[in-house]
């Protein structure tokens, strides 16, 4: 009911909007256009490398645009959740999102394999996937999907991970793993996986988190850094452990109604654009990344590191076949296609050292 009063509210900010769009089609000249203000929105921090990357995305749309359209951002979910906001943009009710590949899979297919444990040895992989052929190819079939049901898949940026916190030991080995209630994003992948290591999975409310940390409730969570700093959960946690065991990159989505609206030069603008808000998503990854942890392990964060991942991928192997299995059964031909990239992905990791994480850590 709540969903439905959210998505009711956003509608009406179509409906009645503070800004009228000239002509209503892409052929208007930009003596007739309105200047366009437009809502770009994200459920985290401002801190956080969803918040910087939209600046700089806005910054760059006016810029292009000559003032023409205009962005403002709405942080910390102030227009709902992830999945409310994005059923908004396919209303129209909202123009922009940074989302998690967690919400983004349940609405884009093809995201869904991003959500596999062990997938990525690290940030080098990852920028080697995303920035290369292969990384194309799942961003084309995510456009196609996603052209479908109202979305434009404009990017996906980030080599983050969503690292493993906890108040009970530092994790060393995956036997360090067993029996800790770990909360998770309701992504079957994520819980399968952390069930795999030997840990309780709970799918626990985020705004809940802290409270079910402080009281022992839940014994870790796991996040970007920029996340578990800006949300000081290592005031009620003591171990980190850098470990990839799912990715935390992000994804742009524009609500397709809202780019049909725009005149021909302003959606070239937009497309441009996105190459800043790459930019930045992947910078501010890495580099605040290694800050917050920085930041952290000098609050009395302990901070460990796994180098061998066999274990690992051996132990969380069944999640893939229940993956494919469930895919299987809904859609041969993408399981098949997911099989494909999936090998291409880690084909790529080939030659590829980790070594340092994170810059400035």
């Amino acid at each position: 009911m709540k969903r439905y009063t959210v998505l009711l509210m956003l509608l009406s900010m179509v409906l009645f909007p503070l800004q009228v769009y000239a002509g209503g089609t892409n052929e208007s000249s930009p003596e007739e256009e309105s200047v366009m203000e437009l809502r770009y929105a994200h459920s985290n921090v401002p801190a956080y490398f969803y918040h910087t990357a939209g600046l700089a995305f806005a910054e760059e749309v006016e810029r292009l645009t000559n003032g023409m359209v205009k962005i403002k951002l709405y942080p910390q979910g102030q227009l709902g959740g992830e999945r409310d906001v994005t059923e908004a943009l396919q209303l129209g009710a909202i123009d922009f999102q940074a989302s998690s590949i967690g919400v983004t899979g349940t609405f884009v297919p093809s995201i869904q394999i991003l959500n596999l444990p062990f997938l990525f040895t690290g940030p080098k992989h990852w920028m080697a996937v995303m920035n290369g052929p292969v990384g194309k190819e799942l961003l084309e079939r995510a456009q196609k999907e996603g052209e479908r049901i109202g979305l434009k898949v404009l990017a996906i940026a980030a080599p983050d991970f969503r690292l493993p916190m906890n108040n009970v030991r530092p994790i060393k080995s995956i036997d360090d793993f067993k029996g800790l209630k770990i909360r998770t994003m309701q992504v079957p992948e994520h819980m399968e996986a952390y069930k795999a290591l030997g840990s309780d999975p709970v799918p626990l409310a985020f705004g809940e988190l802290y409270t079910a940390l402080q009281t022992k409730v839940v014994d870790g969570c796991e996040n970007g850094p920029l996340a578990l700093l800006g949300n000081r959960f290592y005031e009620v946690q003591k171990y980190l452990v850098i470990l990839p065991v799912v990715s935390n990159g992000g994804i742009l989505l524009m609500s397709k109604e809202t780019f049909d609206k725009m005149s021909k030069s302003q959606q070239e603008a937009v497309l441009k654009a996105v190459d800043t808000w790459k930019q930045v998503m992947d910078r501010d990854a890495l580099e605040k990344g290694g800050a917050a942890i920085e930041e952290m392990k000098a609050k009395g964060l302990e901070v460990t590191t796994v180098d061998d991942l066999t274990s690992f991928i051996e132990a969380t192997a069944p999640v893939y076949e229940n993956f494919f299995n469930k895919l299987e059964q809904q859609d041969p031909e993408l399981a098949s296609w997911a099989r494909e990239m999936i090998a291409k992905i880690r084909a790529t990791s080939k030659g590829i050292v980790e070594g340092d994480w994170y810059a400035n850590y």
